[in-house]
């Protein structure tokens, strides 16, 4: 099942993305579950009994949204490719994830475009794999972790690289406003078999730039959600990225960053592909 938030008519929606449309499971579920998020903690199974219906929307018809409009928290798992290390970090991968937080705004949705920002030339691009809770949980043990997840999701863990430089903490340089994205919907995990033998493909302007396996993951997903359920609760729609593969501009010898007119496509086996541009500042 995919799932998806939405603008139609000028309102804010969630749905169930078919072949030949979108249900409205906003309509249906009510004000109780006013959001994507609250819907994915507590009505699951009204939403698997929606699929069957007739779409209520043609899917050229609506706008995307960001996948989860109110994540309580949008967790990131830095350096957590192999291939990554082996041209950025010499001194060999981490014994702890590296983890940082994303505000929403930084973040587009599917079809939309990224802005480069006066401030920051060096806009790079990181495919990764999302992963999007579907229960309340502290301290949760690895062996259980994947019982917790609702779904996975695509992002674009855009980042200004001059700004890593300019003090001694991730949060400027991956928080540009509306400088990754997100999307373009939540397949659920029923639907995955193994989220660790997925395969993430991005092409720049139809060029393949990344492609790599999330069987390269230095720690797994199963070790991500029990190691931040240790310092916090993990909410329903709450999202952890889980790192990029090689491929990224910063690893280039003459990097040509992001510019406006980039034309970007993340794809992950199974899920989908997200499609943004680039844009400048105004």
């Amino acid at each position: 099942m995919k799932l998806i938030s939405y603008t139609e008519g000028g309102r804010a929606r969630y749905g169930i993305v078919q072949e030949d449309g979108v249900i409205d499971a906003s309509a249906r579920l009510g004000s109780k579950f006013a959001t994507l998020s609250r819907a994915i903690g507590g009505a699951m199974d009204e939403l698997r009994g929606l699929e069957g219906e007739a779409p209520d929307h043609a899917a050229d018809a609506i706008e995307y949204d960001l996948p989860i409009t109110d994540p309580s928290k949008i967790l990131c798992a830095g350096r957590n490719y192999r291939a990554y290390h082996e041209v950025i970090d010499a001194g060999g991968p981490l014994q702890f994830p590296s983890i940082f937080g994303r505000l929403t705004s930084s973040f587009v949705a599917h079809g939309a475009n990224m802005i480069k920002s006066e401030e920051g030339q060096q806009l790079d691009y990181e495919g990764e794999l999302v992963v999007v809770m579907g229960k309340r949980g502290r301290y949760i043990a690895e062996d259980d972790a994947i019982d917790y997840v609702a779904g996975y999701t695509i992002m674009n863990e855009g980042t200004v690289r001059e700004w890593g430089k300019r003090g001694t903490q991730n949060m400027p340089s991956k928080n540009f406003h509306a400088s990754g994205a997100i999307g373009p919907w939540i397949v659920t995990a029923d639907e995955i078999d193994d989220p660790m033998k997925l395969h993430i493909t991005t092409r720049r302007n139809g060029d393949v730039v990344q492609d790599g396996g999330t069987d390269m993951m230095i720690f797994d997903i199963k070790y991500l959600i029990s190691h931040a359920s240790k310092f916090t609760y993990l909410e329903p729609g709450d999202m952890i990225a889980t790192g990029s593969p090689g491929g990224s501009i910063i690893a280039g010898d003459n990097p040509k960053w992001l510019s406006a007119g980039d034309e970007m496509e993340f794809e992950i086996s199974r899920i989908g592909t997200l499609k943004v541009g680039v844009e400048d500042e105004t």
